[in-house]
């Protein structure tokens, strides 16, 4: 299972949290509670409640329908880590519960997540509260952690019966927590219809090996770019990896790209390439061999099949690689056959140092002191230095040293290096940029990473590229999509591919593309002006964003044309096919 949870960790975003938190459900919107999300159905009802509340008008109620003992009924939004990191934080609220049956109960839960792991959960579950109960107040204090990437709030029935919640406040050093007003834009008119019409790149159809001619258009919108970033609203859609897959066949074919690399762990990545280069060893297990169920899909496999086709036809040529580094592993073996077989002298001081390493890396983040992941970080570290000290540039130490510069990476994300996960990522890419000086790249991650967003890879490849950088994003209306499960422990559980997509409503991009009637096409936002109908793009609106887990949600973002060149939107959508882990 432990490939699931770094999975997992890899490729939620480190999305800013919305401004506007709706914490006494007073907004509704379109018939749903503004800015909150919910986990799958699991066989329980989620609804507005406006005959009984603790305050206000509106509470809301989780009711268990089919759900059986164990199982799991939440609510949540994202809170912003930038402004609670190292933060004392009071979180309470009002419950009323009926006929809960013990060990079920509700919970007001607070939960704190790094790049390395789950830091800190409060799910109440020493309160076990069930059985039936009036509106009663409850509260607790929590302190955030400094590596603090993610924060997430909620409430939740765990078991049978019914709660209803309200009143939710978060105080920050015994202040409470500033909101913004709520993101709202409202139903689209005509001529802003009209003008994504218009305005849009129509396609017939996300299958690879179709033909390009409905994407000789994109030949303007990419034009010199050296970098192409192809992102997803989700890890787990079906539409959006064959899209990928149809682009980076067009990408190659027409544009003369020559690199692929995907938001997996580096060295497990290259493995793939000699398939695709040499047609040596098994792509099944190959996939399985990077870890992350995300990409061990029937699509994924596909497009890895026609990269060893394209090679092998004379056509042309495209290398498989990856820039991620949460796994050190592998990186470490790789250092260590090199040091072996080529400075000797070194090994015993390699043992030593790799030894911190691994006994920091295997660990979830409370399992290990702060001074022991920074002893290891620095002994990583000086085997990255002491093989940069070596003679010679060749290849094989160029690649000792990268993969000694992703243990370093892997070590430092245990002490809240998190944070910086997309600046390593951008390095790496760049590492591979420099391998292939005259090469085009095309990467493949989700749609925080791909994007403009401060302290994502995208903004790190943008400073470094300029307009050398091109990103596209990805956004669906409704469909189903493959993600892991969340049990109440907060722990992930089983995966799934039957997860509905909830509805956009109005003042989300998706619901406003999805009234246009276009099945798919892809929006140049460059072409977006104060002065033209699409200007109403250049306001905050709220998106959809889905990581690895079966949570949806909406969340602000405040210059979607700023963070994409352009949006590809596929209305319709369904879950990615996952293949097994033997």
């Amino acid at each position: 299972m432990r490939p699931l949870i770094l999975l997992f960790l890899a490729s939620f975003p480190n999305l800013s949290a919305q401004g506007f938190f709706n914490l006494d459900y007073e907004v509704i919107l379109r018939d749903r509670l503004a800015g909150w999300f919910t986990g799958v159905s699991n066989g329980y009802e989620y609804a507005i409640e406006d005959t009984t509340s603790a305050s206000g008008r509106i509470s809301y109620r989780i009711r268990s329908l089919t759900a059986p003992d164990g199982a799991l009924g939440v609510i949540s939004i994202l809170l912003p880590p930038d402004q609670l990191r190292g933060r004392r934080l009071k979180i309470s609220g009002a419950m009323r519960t009926q006929t809960i049956i013990a060990p079920g109960y509700a919970a007001i839960w607070f939960r704190v997540d790094g790049d390395a792991g789950i830091l800190s959960l409060e799910n109440m579950s020493r309160f076990a509260i069930n059985g039936t109960t009036g509106w009663t107040n409850y509260s607790y204090e929590v302190d955030v952690n400094p590596a603090a990437t993610r924060v997430i709030f909620g409430t939740f029935l765990a078991g049978r019966g019914i709660a209803w919640f309200d009143n939710l406040q978060v105080e920050v050093d015994g202040k409470p927590l500033p909101q913004t007003a709520p993101p709202y834009i409202g139903e689209p008119i005509p001529a802003q219809k009209s003008w994504i019409v218009e305005n849009a790149i129509p396609f017939r159809t996300e299958k690879a090996g179709t033909g390009f001619d409905d994407l000789q258009p994109l030949k303007t919108l990419i034009g010199n770019a050296r970098v192409v970033g192809l992102g997803e609203a989700t890890h787990g859609t079906a539409e959006f990896f064959r899209m990928k897959h149809r682009l980076v066949e067009f990408l190659s074919n027409e544009m003369g790209f020559t690199v692929f690399a995907i938001e997996a762990n580096m060295p497990e990545a290259y493995a793939l390439n000699d398939y695709i280069l040499n047609g040596r060893g098994d792509p099944k297990k190959l996939l399985q061999g990077m870890y992350f169920w995300t990409w061990n899909t029937q699509e994924v496999l596909e497009m890895v099949e026609w990269m060893r086709t394209f090679n092998a036809s004379g056509r042309g040529r495209i290398l498989f690689t990856g820039f991620d580094m949460q796994y050190a592993p592998v990186a470490a073996g790789i250092v260590r056959t090199f040091v072996n077989a080529s400075d000797s002298a070194y090994t015993a001081t390699l043992t030593a140092n790799y030894a911190k390493v691994t006994a920091v890396v295997s660990l979830q983040p409370a399992a290990a002191n702060q001074a022991q992941i920074l002893d290891a970080a620095f002994a990583a570290r000086d085997v990255r230095i002491h093989l940069e000290s070596l003679n010679g540039r060749a290849p094989e130490l160029d690649w000792a040293i990268q993969n000694a510069r992703v243990v370093e990476q892997a070590t430092f994300v245990k002490i809240g290096g998190g944070a910086h996960r997309d600046e390593m990522m951008a390095l790496n890419t760049r590492w591979i940029l420099d391998q292939n000086p005259n090469a085009k790249m095309v990467i493949w991650a989700h749609n925080y990473h791909v994007s403009r967003v401060a302290g994502a890879q995208g903004s790190y490849l943008a400073k470094f590229l300029g307009t050398g950088y091109v990103n596209l994003g990805f956004a669906f209306y409704s469909g189903r999509f493959s993600a892991l499960s969340v049990l109440p422990n907060g722990s992930f559980g089983p995966l799934n591919s039957n997860n509905i997509a909830g509805t956009p409503y109005p003042g989300t991009i998706e619901y406003m593309f999805h009234e246009t009637g276009l099945p798919r096409f892809i929006l140049d936002f460059r072409k977006v002006r104060a002065d033209n109908d699409g200007s109403w793009l250049l306001s905050a609106m709220d998106g959809r964003e889905v990581g690895s887990v079966a949570v949806d949600g909406f969340f602000s973002r405040p210059l979607i044309t700023k963070d994409f060149d352009a949006l590809i939107y596929i209305d319709q959508t369904t879950n990615s096919v996952l293949l097994p882990f033997n």
